[in-house]
């Protein structure tokens, strides 16, 4: 019964900072850890004391990868709280927007944190 351990304290190229473990016993893998882990930010404290029509540009700098997201999400609570509903053409933009997002994050995430692995290079510079 041959036993390896696969531990890797530092994930490079992921969104965040993350480790993984991997657990192989007689050439089977038996366990598997994957930890995504960031340190607070406290975007919530910065929010405090602000005028609500900051709040959109300042939670879009919570992901640079993926600022829409956060940023609608700010303006669906305002709209809550106000009582605003959004329908027709303005729905269906925003709409367009996620999706545009969703494409520029993929494709980010394909050819900067994937492609130079698939490549055989150490970088995406390179």
């Amino acid at each position: 019964m041959k036993a390896r351990t696969i531990k890797t304290d530092y994930l490079a190229r992921v969104e965040g900072e993350g480790a993984l473990y991997v657990k192989i016993k007689d050439a089977k893998v038996e366990d598997v850890k994957l930890k995504i882990f960031e340190p607070p930010r406290f975007f919530e404290a910065l929010l405090r004391g602000r005028a609500f029509s900051e709040a959109p540009d300042i939670t879009a700098r919570i992901c640079g990868i993926c600022p829409v997201a956060y940023q609608m999400s700010a303006v669906h609570a305002m709209e809550h709280a106000f009582g605003v509903t959004v329908d027709g053409q303005l729905r269906a933009l925003r709409r367009l927007l996620y999706c545009g997002e969703w494409i520029e994050s993929h494709v980010l995430h394909v050819f900067m944190l994937h492609a130079p692995d698939f490549l055989g290079y150490p970088s995406v510079v390179q």
